[in-house]
């Protein structure tokens, strides 16, 4: 199942966003709805799709799984990222 996501990212970098985990340094009370799974919120992206296992792998092991989950936050950064690069390539 994996390997048909590869065919839709000819780079093969894929963008992977976390959501509803406190992450390290964080007040105690708050809870992160995006974050990169990678570390870095500026440039996301992990190189292939392994890249994206080990990237989720290592974040079980640095932050703390907590709920409420909102995953609209996500869909908010998404689309707001999304616009932008539209309206760089216009």
């Amino acid at each position: 199942m994996l390997g048909i996501i590869q065919d839709y990212d000819t780079d093969q970098m894929y963008p992977v966003y976390g959501f509803g985990a406190k992450l390290p340094g964080a007040p105690d009370a708050a809870a992160s709805h995006c974050f990169a799974l990678n570390g870095n919120i500026f440039k996301p992206e992990c190189n292939t799709l392994q890249g994206v296992l080990n990237a989720y792998y290592e974040s079980l092991k640095k932050v703390q799984l907590f709920g409420p989950t909102h995953f609209s936050e996500i869909l908010k950064y998404v689309n707001g990222f999304v616009k932008m690069m539209s309206m760089e390539q216009s």
